[in-house]
């Protein structure tokens, strides 16, 4: 009986340092290729992923980012002081050449666009319904080389202070993070 049981011993002891090692092995493999997808997916960025920002409260789920040339677009479902969702695009992006808000907005517009100055360095801008463009309601903020803003498309009534909340409480994202919000729906590398 002792000699049935030495070798059940060692074949067990075998398995699992063969599953230790199979486990320590898909690890190793699964952060090399969030090294390279993080890599691809800011491959493009105007600013190294350190410099990146994202709103503090985003949701966990419904939420969708893309990174390229012009920076980082995050769409998703922003909760409102009397407690609708509206859905909204923020932005992290460099100003226009000649430091005007970014997308082509000129204040200058009267017609279409009426901005105001919302204090503490924002701009809130109302796009009205016309012929060639949709209404919307954005808020800028201006700092150094970037322009942040977020933006509701639509007839959702909105203010500035529930916006506000999204340009001021920002974050850098962790790796984790940041591929969760770039990693869209059925994301495929060449190493996936």
């Amino acid at each position: 009986m002792t000699r049935l049981r030495l070798p059940l011993l060692v074949v067990a002891l075998l398995a699992l340092v063969c599953a230790g090692g199979y486990a320590v092995l898909r690890s190793a493999y699964h952060d090399e290729k969030d090294r390279r997808d993080l890599s691809d997916l800011t491959r493009s960025s105007p600013w190294p992923p350190d410099d990146l920002l994202v709103p503090d409260d985003l949701p966990r789920s419904g939420t969708l980012g893309w990174l390229d040339r012009l920076g980082l677009d995050i769409a998703y479902g922003l909760r409102t002081r009397d407690g609708r969702t509206v859905p909204v695009v923020w932005q992290q992006h460099h100003p226009a050449p000649d430091g005007s808000l970014a997308d082509g907005v000129d204040c200058d517009v009267r017609t279409i666009h009426v901005c105001t100055d919302a204090g503490d360095g924002l701009t809130l801008v109302v796009t009205r319904d016309t012929d060639n463009s949709d209404p919307a309601t954005a808020l800028y903020l201006f700092a150094a080389d970037q322009v942040l803003s977020v933006s509701v498309q639509g007839p959702d009534p909105v203010t500035a202070d529930d916006l506000r909340g999204a340009l001021t409480r920002t974050h850098h994202p962790s790796d984790g993070e940041l591929l969760a919000l770039l990693r869209g729906p059925g994301y495929q590398t060449d190493w996936s």
